[in-house]
């Protein structure tokens, strides 16, 4: 049986280290034939040498003026030509068998254009070992069913796919336009519910992934989260092209956002912030309110909290 070809995309800016053990996992990928696109986003000669260092053809770097992430993901695909492309950011590590389980799940479901899964966290420099990862994706993996369908309605309902765990097809990419280079955050939700508008998403039962958490991460910035909102929203929404029955559920999917932008606030030891966003968010949609103890238990704020 022929071998898929796989790209496996990767923007990168100050990590060099990191970057090196994302590339080393990908290419490490059993079952597949691999190629690694890696976008440079700024000149970085210490990443050069750790990507060089591997020693592996497969790998092509390519650099450009520093333009952000979007920027950097979308010319690592463009480095890249296999019809199947794996999105993997810098600090995060595939799992061993990542690409081969991803592209399985994919042919198992010929009219899907995407299939993602979970992730399994880890919090620091490095993990001490991938067998644990594995064993965790496996308890994971025991507890649920691989599943194809809308993914318009998942990313609706507030969930999006984690971008290194997401493996798609290359025309799906270049319909779409890639992601949009301006957005300073959020780029990622825009371009999977533009993704989802074509075509339903597989879900993965077990993780495929190691993603590291740290404080470097945008996710983990709750004010470039909140500022950057309602430009993203309206990217999406106020795109004639968006379907109107997806532009009905904006009320419902900013409330989600500013929901979990609350969580964010309240972690980062903000409450005023969080109380802020979380009462747009049940005046924006009160039904997370139907479920109140489950709803504030996730988010860590007593019930006096939402008030002012």
């Amino acid at each position: 049986m022929t071998r898929r070809r796989v790209a496996v995309a990767v923007p990168t800016r100050g990590r060099p280290a990191w970057c090196a053990e994302a590339v080393a996992s990908a290419l490490g990928q059993d079952g597949v034939d691999v190629e690694v696109g890696v976008a440079l986003d700024g000149p970085q000669p210490e990443t050069r040498a750790a990507l060089g260092a591997l020693g592996d053809p497969r790998v092509r770097v390519v650099e450009h003026p520093p333009a952000g992430r979007s920027a950097a993901r979308n010319a690592a695909v463009r480095a890249t030509t296999a019809p199947l492309v794996a999105f993997l950011d810098d600090d995060d590590v595939l799992l061993p068998g990542a690409l081969a389980a991803r592209v399985a799940a994919l042919d198992r479901h010929p009219h899907a254009v995407l299939v993602h899964g979970p992730a399994t966290a880890r919090r620091g420099a490095r993990d001490d070992g991938g067998a644990r990862g594995v064993a965790e994706a496996a308890v994971v993996g025991a507890r649920a069913a691989e599943t194809c369908g809308d993914g318009l309605a998942r990313q609706l309902s507030g969930r999006s796919p984690l971008p290194s765990t997401v493996l798609l097809r290359r025309e799906g990419f270049d319909r779409v336009g890639g992601f949009d280079e301006d957005l300073p955050t959020g780029e990622d939700w825009v371009f999977f519910l533009r993704l989802a508008g074509t075509g339903p998403f597989v879900t993965l039962a077990a993780p495929t992934v190691l993603y590291r958490r740290h404080d470097g991460q945008v996710r983990s910035d709750p004010a470039a989260q909140e500022a950057a909102l309602a430009r993203w929203l309206a990217r999406y929404f106020d795109d004639p092209r968006t379907p109107e029955h997806a532009r009905a559920a904006r009320a419902r999917v900013e409330a989600r956002h500013l929901a979990w932008i609350a969580r964010n606030h309240r972690l980062a030891g903000d409450a005023a912030a969080a109380r802020r966003c979380l009462r747009r968010a049940v005046a924006l949609d009160a039904r997370l309110l139907l479920h109140p103890r489950r709803f504030l238990r996730w988010l860590g704020v007593p019930l006096g909290g939402t008030r002012a």
